[in-house]
């Protein structure tokens, strides 16, 4: 759930998305009919959108990262309520709304896979504490397409792309280390967490979904070595 607090400027991590495929003429125009609809696109609009590709840049152009409860209110990053009155938003209410938090930013994705039958999956990680989750968070999507894993990422601003990995083990190794660099969070290696499949429930606060125990945390011990080299390669 945290915005970067690291070094890394917004699309550095990784090569700018929006550069690279702005060298394909087609998907130069379709974004740009996007972009124009873009300030009055319903979930059917978006649903209609054909490409991972189309996806990204809709919602990289047009969905916010931002805290709101359920009249729409919107909350600075770390205000006193923002915890307690956030809830999950459905898929059209973050278009409608144009922002979200990651939570909200991953249903309206996995909404849209689901939608055009790629397979897709929702990972969750976080930091514990005396058996708990405290601080700190993120959920992120990946698809499987064409016998490639792909990062989808856009409410984490530094790391927003996506990103093609032949295994799994190196897109889950490498989205949790590019996450603990931005965050200045390397220290915590050993106490964080990974949730696969991750359940989310539209309409809920943020804490009944992230609440975890210590069973959760054995998850590490698959990727620490991934988590690791990819450390070393962005630091």
């Amino acid at each position: 759930m945290a915005r970067a607090s690291g070094s890394y400027p917004a699309g550095r991590v990784f090569e700018s998305h929006r550069r690279y495929h702005l060298k394909n003429t087609l998907t130069s125009v379709r974004v740009f009919i996007y972009l124009m609809k873009g300030f009055n696109m319903n979930l059917e609009d978006v649903l209609k959108l054909k490409t991972p590709d189309d996806l990204w840049h809709y919602m990289h152009n047009n969905i916010k990262y931002c805290w709101t409860n359920k009249e729409g209110k919107e909350f600075p990053l770390n205000s006193p309520n923002m915890m307690a009155e956030y809830y999950i938003h459905s898929a059209s209410e973050t278009c409608i709304r144009k922002s979200g938090i990651c939570l909200d930013q991953v249903v309206l994705e996995k909404t849209w896979f689901d939608y055009h039958g790629i397979e897709n999956h929702i990972i969750t990680l976080g930091f514990i504490e005396n058996g708990f989750r405290v601080g700190g968070g993120h959920t992120f999507l990946y698809y499987f397409q064409n016998n490639n894993y792909y990062y989808f990422e856009n409410a984490f601003v530094p790391a927003a792309n996506i990103v093609k990995f032949t295994s799994l083990d190196e897109l889950i190794g490498t989205a949790v280390a590019i996450y603990l660099l931005c965050t200045n969070n390397v220290s915590k290696i050993d106490n964080i967490y990974i949730t696969i499949d991750s359940n989310i429930k539209i309409g809920d606060n943020t804490q009944s979904n992230y609440t975890k125990t210590l069973n959760d945390q054995d998850v590490i011990s698959k990727y620490k070595d991934e988590i690791e080299k990819a450390i070393i390669k962005y630091q």
